[in-house]
């Protein structure tokens, strides 16, 4: 086996928290996010006699209400496409491999990006690489904009690119990979090409440590939660 080499490990995730923002579509569905702390009901003795046991009050635990799509997380095949695996149905190392981060904060609001803007950006994209894209939206995270003006990948005007470099990742720090509202691309072309007919996973809602690693060639972990779903919430980390 091939070892890494790296001199530090970057958190490419954002935080999970209860209200916190989530893809406009699955608000207007009615769904929410809940992390809420459960507290030992009254009377039951406390578990820390003597001073040799927990703390006063344990144990916690909370109960977490999420989507599979809350915060950073990995859409696999079956949210696009009725034939496709859920996401517990994916090998391991589906999920990490060699990657590049390109920075894209340059772009105006709603940008489609296109196959040749990926062949000219900067480190070059290689055979295989998992492809990270920094638009500068993650510092927008929580604007009502964050959902509806971000710039993201043309499917139709990148496939060529993305099918000749056998992609094996993409992501984002946007809300949706692609561009604009949820009007603005209502056909998905990038989802189509991704998900229904080709096994790219996509990466949404990245954030976290990501403008360090900008500009760089890195090694990349997303490890979705083990759910029996269409997608799943994720960690991403970067070695670099």
């Amino acid at each position: 086996m091939n070892s890494i080499q790296f001199d530090k490990v970057y958190d490419l995730s954002v935080m999970t928290y209860t209200d916190m923002q989530m893809h406009p579509a699955e608000e207007a569905a009615g769904a929410r996010v809940v992390v809420e702390r459960h507290l030992m009901p009254e009377g039951v003795p406390a578990m820390c006699g003597g001073g040799r046991g927990p703390a006063p009050g344990w144990p916690i635990y909370h109960d977490v209400q999420i989507t599979t799509h809350t915060g950073t997380h990995v859409d696999g095949t079956w949210h696009f496409n009725i034939n496709g695996r859920p996401i517990y149905d994916f090998p391991l190392e589906a999920f990490m491999g060699p990657a590049v981060c390109l920075d894209m904060r340059h772009l105006p609001d709603k940008t489609p990006i296109t196959g040749e803007d990926l062949a000219k950006a900067e480190p070059q994209i290689q055979e295989g690489d998992i492809v990270l894209i920094n638009t500068g939206w993650h510092k927008r995270f929580g604007t009502k904009e964050y959902g509806t003006l971000h710039p993201g990948i043309d499917g139709e005007a990148a496939e060529k690119f993305l099918l000749e470099k056998k992609i094996k990742m993409i992501g984002m720090d946007t809300i949706c990979v692609e561009p604009g509202s949820e009007q603005d691309h209502w056909d998905h072309p990038l989802h189509r090409v991704c998900l229904i007919e080709n096994e790219i996973l996509l990466i949404e809602n990245l954030g976290g440590q990501i403008d360090e690693i900008t500009g760089k060639r890195c090694y990349v972990m997303a490890f979705p939660v083990m759910l029996k779903a269409d997608s799943g919430p994720a960690r991403v980390v970067a070695f670099a």
